[in-house]
Parts: structure tokens; sequence; C-alpha cells
């Protein structure tokens, strides 16, 4: 069953979560600012949207058992 990412929008999103996590530790020792803040939001917002998605797979999944 499926949410509301195809597979390849879930694939996207898992890499730009990713990138943005391991970019986050990257800026913050780079820079002297809080610029770094935005790329954990970035992730945060994306890991949303995966657990939505994971979520309404699931319960597609126990609706039709």
């Amino acid at each position: 069953m499926t949410g509301f990412l195809s597979l390849v929008q879930r694939r996207g999103l898992w890499t730009a979560f990713l990138l943005m996590a391991a970019y986050a530790p990257f800026t913050a020792w780079l820079t002297d600012d809080a610029t770094w803040f935005l790329s954990i939001v970035v992730a945060g917002l994306v890991a949303t949207v995966l657990i939505a998605d994971d979520f309404e797979r699931s319960s597609r999944r126990a609706r039709r058992d």
C-alpha cells in the first residue's frame, strides 16, 4: 500500500533529510552565527512529512487487514 508520497518522492525526501542533517554540523563548525539552525529546521520538517506518510501507509494497511 502507498501513502500520499510516491516511491520516488520518498527517496528524494530521505536524501534531503540525510543531506540536511549532515550539513548542519558542518555549517555550525564553519560559521559563528546560527545559520546552521535552518538546516535542522528543514530536516525536522522533512522528517515530519516522512513520519506522516509512514502513518498513512500503516493505517491503510490496518484497514485492509
